[in-house]
């Protein structure tokens, strides 16, 4: 793990009382791993070299995925943060937040973010603040009730951000009007984007090489990441 801590990218549920239950779960994952005597080596960069002059077996690759860098004009400003980073500098970023993107994660960020006093506007470029079908069976629409009712969040659906700049996010509305929001910080949310490439630079390193999770595109849940998981894990 090239990092200093198991979790991957559920690692922003520690800085959240919001998604304790997702905190929860992570925390279980490392304590199995623990109690198995697995040999876990943080801070540690995998390289294909390393792993194939070990002469393993079987590797699993799980490099994961990152968040969408994003092409809006000023997006490289300061007070600028992508979903994950804004957990763990929830002091860096003001009073107020302006969310660009909504969905399960950015509904979820904001919820997070309101929670602990913070002013919160989403500028969702849908109809709808978490799409239909990805509500399912797990009640999001609680979380959108609350967005609907909390005080410290409010939304503007069907809305284009056309650029950041001077403590500003100007946005088109629905109607084509150009508008702006004031905002002390800027929190990004364009999706995640598979680490595929570097997965697949460790194809060879051993007899049998197998990718899981949301490296491989067919992830963007715990659900489906837990399932790919133990699917892999039956063809060792």
């Amino acid at each position: 793990e090239k990092g200093g801590a198991l979790g991957g990218l559920l690692r922003h549920t520690d800085y959240t009382e919001w998604k304790w239950t997702y905190r929860d779960f992570k925390d279980y994952l490392i304590r199995q791993v623990n109690k198995a005597g697995i040999e876990v080596k943080l801070n540690t960069t995998a390289t294909s070299y390393m792993i194939k002059s070990k002469e393993y077996d079987t590797v699993l690759v799980a490099t994961g995925a990152e968040p969408v860098m994003s092409r809006i004009p000023g997006a490289d400003g300061k007070n600028i943060f992508n979903i994950m980073e804004a957990y763990s500098n929830k002091s860096s970023l003001g009073k107020s937040v302006v969310i660009i993107g909504a969905g399960t994660f950015g509904t979820e960020t904001a919820i997070c973010l309101a929670k602990d006093g913070i002013k919160v506007t989403i500028l969702a470029s849908g109809k709808l603040m978490i799409p239909k079908e990805h509500i399912g069976p797990h009640n999001k629409e609680n979380q959108i009730d609350i967005c609907e009712n909390h005080p410290n969040i409010s939304y503007v659906l069907e809305a284009i951000t056309t650029g950041i700049s001077d403590g500003k996010v100007n946005y088109r509305d629905a109607s084509g009007n150009e508008k702006s929001v004031q905002t002390d910080s800027v929190v990004i949310y364009g999706g995640l984007k598979p680490r595929m490439d570097e997965a697949m630079t460790f194809s060879g390193s051993a007899g049998q090489v197998l990718m899981l999770g949301d490296c491989t595109g067919q992830g963007g849940t715990v659900q489906k990441s837990i399932r790919s998981a133990y699917f892999v894990a039956s063809q060792v």
